[in-house]
């Protein structure tokens, strides 16, 4: 593989695109009657979330170029291996896509998309160094998950804002609003404070009740299985930063690829453990060897 097609790869943080299609297949099958399957509508549904993802990474790293001169010279724009105006090429073209193919398939599509659209920009150019940066992370997240199920909103089974609905959307906005907030000190040695800590807390928090909510029977027990890998993973990660065996930069990567395992959880609810574990596995592997070269943050 060139070296150019790398950049670009690192540029779009490529396996974190990886982790938004779990998003979208948890939103589309939890939320989804059986009946109404459309796997079209699905790869659609994935483009236009992949292509949110990598957007919103390019402008991220268009705006913050002066910063990442001195901090992270490394990466493609400060490096000038890839042009700013290549950069804001690939931004406005993935945001246009998203956009024009959402207005084809659908006005919910649509809505969600533009929200998501105009979240993205204002947390890069206004929200990211505030208190609301780690909350508009995770619910982008949220609304990544409901994008999945946009198809479907007029034929779900019960009403979205239901315990049993909410609670994924809801899971997936405490988590990744936890490892925004962890992220923010990611280029310096791990010490224990407030705000490094706090991340942790919010992911336990979380994850008890899931167990909560499967031992009370709000979803299949097999659910189990995935929660018990996800906190086995978890604890890992915790126990090696706290250590020190292990750097921030290092824990926020592995926290964003068990994105995928949170997912399963719930998928496991609707399709069993076997079909979801295969999902987690087809998912992971390529994560995991591509964030080998290219970081995830």
């Amino acid at each position: 593989m060139s070296s150019a097609i790398i950049n670009y790869f690192i540029l779009v943080r490529i396996p974190n695109v990886l982790t938004t299609i779990s998003n979208i297949l948890l939103g589309y099958i939890f939320f989804t009657n059986v009946d109404h399957f459309d796997y079209f509508d699905m790869i659609l549904l994935i483009s236009i979330s992949a292509f949110l993802y990598i957007g919103g990474m390019v402008l991220n790293d268009y705006l913050d170029i002066k910063i990442d001169k001195k901090e992270r010279p490394w990466r493609p724009l400060p490096s000038n291996k890839i042009s700013k105006k290549n950069a804001l090429s690939i931004t406005i073209i993935s945001f246009l896509y998203s956009l024009t193919i959402s207005f084809i398939i659908g006005w919910y599509t649509f809505i969600i998309t533009l929200i998501m659209v105009t979240l993205i920009f204002l947390y890069n150019k206004f929200l990211k160094n505030t208190i609301c940066g780690p909350i508009n992370m995770g619910f982008i997240r949220s609304l990544n998950v409901l994008l999945g199920a946009s198809q479907s909103i007029l034929f779900m089974d019960g009403d979205i804002f239901d315990t049993r609905f909410f609670i994924p959307l809801l899971s997936e906005f405490l988590y990744v609003s936890a490892i925004s907030i962890l992220s923010k000190n990611e280029i310096k040695d791990f010490f224990f404070n407030l705000w490094n800590i706090l991340p942790f807390i919010i992911i336990y928090v979380l994850i008890i009740s899931l167990y909560i909510f499967i031992i009370k029977g709000i979803f299949n027990y097999e659910s189990l299985i995935p929660l018990i890998i996800f906190s086995c993973f978890i604890i890992y990660s915790n126990i090696m930063l706290f250590k020190k065996t292990s750097t921030t930069l290092k824990s926020v990567s592995q926290l964003i690829t068990l994105i995928v395992i949170l997912d399963s959880i719930f998928i496991t609810d609707i399709l069993g453990v076997y079909y979801s574990l295969i999902l987690v596995f087809t998912l992971i592997t390529p994560i995991i060897f591509l964030s080998r070269k290219i970081y995830m943050s």
